[in-house]
């Protein structure tokens, strides 16, 4: 089932058409144990507004609309539309084009109805299968399903839904898949994405059964500790996958330096939590140039009209601001350009 939304021109002053699809969804499991069903999909809801932003960034503004939404062979796909007007606009047209931005993540999940019937879910999945539901925006993103896509599901009546609130149990997260870990697994026979707890528990079961058949297991028991020590270390690889993720943030937000990021990196290496925390306090550097022009910048805008926020600001952006930090000066300027 396809269906085409309204055409943009290919290329306009402000908009600029990615000539390729990306797929919006899929009924696999996704990385946080759930899955959304294709069939379920209520693609009337999204196309009344079918925005998206970089990385799910809402501050950062609307950077594009999708168009040539359709649904087929158990997939939702579309056309994404670059909003020029934006900062970033330029740059994401130029990495989606070059093959560097390849991923869409749908945004704002509306849950309208879900199943935890074991029958309807798939191996790996820990949470209910949502059979119902529609997104409310799908950003382009460097990598589907990743740790910085906040990806979160609401009721209709825009109340978050906690994990707990569907009974999942999120999935562990493994950033290697090894050949020391695939090797246990074809050993023990196990399916090929079981988990470091499914492993500890098959070798678990045959020390059970050797000690049942009072067969000598001592060297059950070595396999197992060795198996522990190799999980031990794939835990310390997570936990600095996870510190750098966060660094690598930092500093792209310009919140921290190259030299105070591996001062970070060390001193907070078992505390990720700790290290999220102080990076969310911590405002964004800005350079005395930045500081000047932006002060420049706004001794230019306090002489601004109406028509002159029109004319510099397309996205409302700084209206909305004046509105909300000088509502006089707001109205002032409200009756000038409206009042009879």
């Amino acid at each position: 089932m396809c269906r085409k939304t309204t055409k943009f021109p290919i290329m306009t002053e402000k908009f600029k058409k990615i000539e390729k699809q990306y797929v919006l969804s899929d009924s696999s499991v996704n990385e946080y144990g759930f899955r959304l069903l294709t069939s379920g999909y209520q693609l009337d809801a999204f196309q009344k507004n079918p925005i998206g932003y970089y990385m799910h960034r809402r501050e950062d503004g609307i950077v594009l609309k999708w168009e040539d939404l359709c649904i087929a062979d158990d997939k939702i796909t579309g056309t994404p539309v670059i909003n020029l007007s934006n900062s970033r606009g330029e740059q994401i047209c130029a990495e989606a084009e070059n093959g560097f931005l390849n991923a869409a993540s749908v945004g704002h999940i509306v849950v309208l109805e879900y199943s935890t019937d074991k029958d309807m879910m798939l191996p790996g999945q820990t949470g209910p299968t949502i059979t119902k539901w529609y997104n409310k925006e799908c950003s382009l993103v460097d990598i589907p399903g990743n740790c910085n896509a906040l990806t979160r599901l609401y009721d209709a009546q825009e109340n978050e839904l906690n994990l707990v609130d569907l009974n999942i149990t999120p999935p562990s997260f493994n950033p290697i898949q090894n050949n020391t870990l695939q090797a246990l697994r074809d050993t023990l026979k196990l399916a090929k994405d079981a988990d470091e707890k499914c492993i500890t528990l098959a070798v678990e079961t045959l020390a059970t059964s050797a000690n049942d058949l009072g067969l000598e297991n001592k060297m059950l028991r070595n396999d197992k500790y060795e198996l522990q020590q190799q999980i031990e270390e794939i835990n310390k690889v997570r936990l600095k996958h996870e510190i750098n993720a966060l660094l690598d943030r930092g500093l792209e937000d310009k919140k921290i330096t190259t030299e105070l990021r591996d001062k970070l990196a060390c001193d907070y290496a078992g505390n990720p939590e700790g290290l999220k925390a102080l990076l969310g306090a911590m405002p964004a550097y800005r350079s005395i140039a930045d500081l000047l022009q932006s002060k420049q910048q706004n001794n230019t805008e306090a002489a601004w009209q109406w028509d002159d926020f029109e004319k510099n600001d397309p996205s409302g952006k700084k209206l909305k601001e004046l509105r909300a930090n000088d509502p006089v000066k707001y109205k002032e300027l409200f009756d000038l350009k409206f009042a009879a």
